[in-house]
């Protein structure tokens, strides 16, 4: 998540545009949520129709199912659109996606958008190549949002086949903040939204399961789970983050604009049961904790990592217990002037991070790597020191890829982009690229062919982040950071997410103002 105040502009072009690149997815309470139609205003002169939804190259679709397949990416259903980070261990790595331009030679973008509105989409999930739900009105400080739904759109159309509004936030009074939607290994539909959590039947949106969960010493209406992992078994694990009491600012605003957003109670971490929704434990955090949680297998034990303001923490559960791993940290992670981190992320023997993602700072950034076998083992580098930037701050979180000891990171206050190597413990410095992001990047394609894509945002300095209202996509060469395509400008994406893999090459792109685009990269003819 981040920091900068977010604003809406006009709505997207309906229609599908082609743009020339770079060289270098009927039930209940559907009709009262209709979702609106917009209005398709002129294509730009610089642009050509398409005419229609894209299906990408459909040749590639029973092989990408049958490599999602053999992922075993327990506890997560099979599928290309995984969980929001494609694992628990939260890599941005989705290795079974396809990339469908020239790795070598021009390129051009084909979008299209859907003609419908999702207000403020947060994430995107499937279940094969014929289901697809999105998840979102969990921004409230966004005019649009009025709480938490789901939604089933038809791949290719984006036309909605159900909507289940979970919580209407304008009638209970309580905070509206992101949550998230994922499918688990048995297919079930599990979503979490403020102090709530729903298992929702994928043909009609009906709620199978649904249970509230605990808010330590915040009160229910200023208490919001920010997203959850879950372990290899399927038991979720899930924290709280907490508004001040008696503010009703509303979405990531509550961290900016209420009287006193640090004086807040700490988090709780809770574990749940997948099929039944219960709680099977729960412990208080030592502060709150605005990162998301990351889980992983190490040793044979279960592992819980989050990012505190000033120190890293690792947790273990087992027996339906939590306890706090002092054999491994708190770790200290920053240096003199640096802000928190949003999330870590696991490759190899390390965790992972980036600092500046608290506030902005004139101190720049670090990529921090602790060895999860002992925590005095500590990497630092500053890949963007020497860029003369004013400020930093990057509120998003690592990719990283395993196979080729690789750590991408970023930061919008220097706008550089970079691929970092970790290796033997060390840190260093591969390739640097100007991009400007706030968002995540996603990795995709086979190790020896990766594609990073990420955003660009088209402001000259620190303080464009606080207006801007147009973001492009850029697809890069992953080992040498070349830009092999990139899109038109659209309106800009829902902070705080990454640019998901679909079926058959196509990305999806899910804009502020509610709508899904649906991309597809094809070598220039």
């Amino acid at each position: 998540m981040n920091g900068v105040r977010r604003f809406r502009w006009v709505a997207l072009v309906a229609a599908v545009v082609v743009v020339l690149a770079a060289c270098t997815s009927s039930a209940s309470n559907q009709a009262s949520t209709r979702p609106r139609a917009t209005p398709t205003p002129s294509v730009p002169a610089n642009v050509q129709a398409a005419n229609g939804p894209l299906v990408g190259n459909p040749s590639l679709v029973s092989g990408e199912q049958s490599c999602a397949t053999a992922e075993n990416n327990a506890p997560w259903y099979p599928t290309i659109a995984a969980f929001e980070v494609h694992d628990s261990n939260r890599t941005h790595l989705y290795a079974c996606a396809h990339f469908t331009g020239a790795m070598s030679g021009p390129n051009q973008v084909f979008a299209y958008s859907s003609p419908q509105d999702y207000p403020t989409p947060y994430n995107i999930v499937g279940r094969g190549p014929n289901e697809l739900f999105i998840y979102g009105g969990g921004y409230g400080d966004n005019p649009a949002a009025s709480g938490s739904f789901v939604a089933r759109v038809e791949p290719g159309t984006f036309n909605q086949v159900w909507r289940r509004v979970l919580i209407n936030t304008h009638a209970t009074g309580e905070w509206d903040y992101p949550g998230v939607l994922n499918v688990a290994a048995d297919g079930s539909l599990v979503v979490i939204y403020g102090y709530h959590i729903a298992k929702l039947d994928p043909a009609t949106g009906d709620v199978l399961a649904q249970a509230t969960l605990p808010t330590g010493a915040s009160a229910p209406r200023d208490t919001s789970y920010n997203g959850y992992d879950a372990l290899p078994d399927g038991t979720i694990i899930a924290k709280t983050v907490n508004r001040e009491k008696g503010c009703t600012e509303q979405g990531f605003s509550a961290f900016l604009n209420c009287p006193h957003p640090a004086q807040v109670p700490p988090s709780v971490m809770v574990a749940i049961n997948p099929k039944t929704l219960k709680v099977l434990a729960q412990i208080t955090l030592p502060e709150m904790i605005g990162g998301r949680i990351t889980t992983t297998t190490y040793q044979g034990k279960n592992m819980i990592y989050l990012p505190g303001a000033t120190k890293l923490y690792r947790y273990t559960y087992q027996h339906h217990s939590f306890a706090p791993d002092h054999t491994w940290g708190p770790v200290p992670y920053l240096k003199s002037g640096q802000t928190a981190a949003s999330a870590m992320a696991v490759i190899g023997g390390y965790v992972v991070a980036m600092t500046n993602g608290g506030a902005p700072t004139p101190t720049p950034m670090s990529v921090v790597a602790v060895s999860q076998a002992d925590a005095t083992k500590v990497a630092n580098l500053q890949p963007f020191a020497s860029s003369g930037a004013k400020q930093s701050f990057i509120p998003s979180m690592v990719t990283v890829d395993p196979q080729n000891h690789r750590i991408y990171v970023m930061d919008a206050g220097a706008g550089k982009l970079a691929g970092v190597n970790l290796q033997n413990g060390k840190l260093s410095l591969a390739w640097t690229q100007d991009q400007t992001t706030l968002s995540f990047t996603t990795l995709i394609g086979p190790k020896n062919q990766r594609v990073l894509i990420g955003t660009n945002i088209p402001v000259k300095v620190f303080q464009g982040l606080k207006r801007y209202t147009t973001e492009q996509v850029i697809w890069r060469n992953a080992q040498t950071g070349k830009e092999l395509a990139s899109s038109s400008q659209f309106p800009k994406m829902t902070q705080g997410i990454l640019v998901t893999p679909g079926y058959a090459g196509l990305q999806y792109f899910l804009t502020s103002d509610g709508h899904i685009i649906a991309l597809q990269v094809t070598p220039k003819q």
